[in-house]
C-alpha cells in the first residue's frame, strides 16, 4: 500500500530567495568562468578575469541582501533563502579572500 503525503497550504516561496538563489548561480557561474580563464591562461588572462570577480561579488552581496530581505517575509517556505543565503555568502568570503591573498 503506498503512503501520500498531502499538504493543505497556501504558502509559496519568497521572491526574493528565488532571486537569492539566482544572483548565487550567476555568481557561481560568473567564478567557474574566470578560474578557468585564469588557469586555461596561466594567470595572464588580466583584466577579463578581474571583471568577472567584481561581478561575482557584486552579485554575491545581492544575493545576500535579497535572501536576508526574504526572511522577514511571514507565512512562506524559506529554503529558497537558506539555500541562497548560504550560497552567497560562501561566494562572498571565497572572492573576499582572493581579493585578500592577492594584495
Amino acid at each position: 500500500m503506498a503512503r501520500r503525503n498531502y499538504k493543505f497550504t497556501d504558502k509559496k516561496h519568497t521572491r526574493q530567495g528565488l532571486m537569492s538563489m539566482g544572483m548565487g548561480a550567476a555568481a557561481l557561474v560568473f567564478t567557474v568562468l574566470a578560474l578557468s580563464l585564469a588557469y586555461r591562461m596561466s594567470g595572464g588572462a588580466g583584466s577579463a578575469v578581474g571583471l568577472l570577480g567584481v561581478l561575482a561579488m557584486l552579485f554575491s552581496v545581492t544575493g545576500f541582501v535579497l535572501a536576508v530581505r526574504g526572511f522577514r517575509e511571514e507565512d512562506v517556505y524559506y529554503a529558497a533563502s537558506q539555500i541562497g543565503a548560504v550560497l552567497n555568502g560562501i561566494l562572498f568570503i571565497g572572492w573576499a579572500l582572493v581579493c585578500m591573498i592577492g594584495m
